[in-house]
């Protein structure tokens, strides 16, 4: 049992508010890891009937981090069960009412190129970066990894000049980075 008490889970009211809080922020962060809709659904619809059925045995200081960290153990447990973490070719659908043929070619070869590029990375900076996309904040980033803010922010700074150095030496374009970078925060905003 954990200690102080912030967030008190004992009706069914205070559960319905914490989810659609917190629902879709962390529906993209485990879709970031998962690959898939309906997975991402089954990891949070595991986590949210796990605090319910908690909730005389818990005690949350800070339930965003909570949330966060019980997503991310589950979303790693869902890819341990299917034995694979490979991306999907429709991870990144590109609206065609947005973008015309061509645009959406382009569109999505530039968010291929950033994925493959974040793919580079560490572990650990790679799924910085992911949550770092989702809208998470240093500090919220550190509690949800259980780590220290400082060592986000090195490798936050680290993955930044990993990124730079694969950027330069693969040669792309730095307007398609951008673009690519622009559209993969953009759908994650959406999603």
């Amino acid at each position: 049992m954990q200690t102080v008490s912030e967030v008190k889970i004992s009706t069914l009211h205070n559960l319905e508010t914490i989810f659609k809080e917190h629902y879709s922020s962390l529906f993209r962060y485990v879709h970031t890891m998962v690959k898939d809709d309906d997975e991402a659904k089954d990891v949070l619809s595991d986590l949210f009937l796990n605090l319910w059925m908690q909730k005389d045995d818990l005690q949350i200081i800070n339930i965003k981090a909570y949330l966060f960290r019980a997503a991310r153990n589950g979303a790693l447990k869902a890819l341990t069960a299917r034995q694979t973490d490979e991306l999907t070719e429709n991870c990144w659908n590109i609206s065609e009412q947005a973008f015309g043929p061509f645009e959406r070619l382009v569109a999505k070869e530039s968010v291929k190129i950033v994925e493959r590029m974040i793919n580079k990375l560490p572990a650990m900076r790679k799924e910085i970066i992911q949550l770092r996309l989702t809208g998470l904040k240093n500090h919220e980033i550190a509690k949800v990894l259980d780590v220290t803010e400082k060592k986000i922010e090195y490798h936050m700074r680290e993955a930044i000049e990993q990124l730079g150095y694969y950027m330069r030496h693969e040669n792309y374009d730095r307007a398609t980075i951008a673009g690519g970078l622009l559209l993969v925060n953009i759908m994650l905003t959406f999603i």
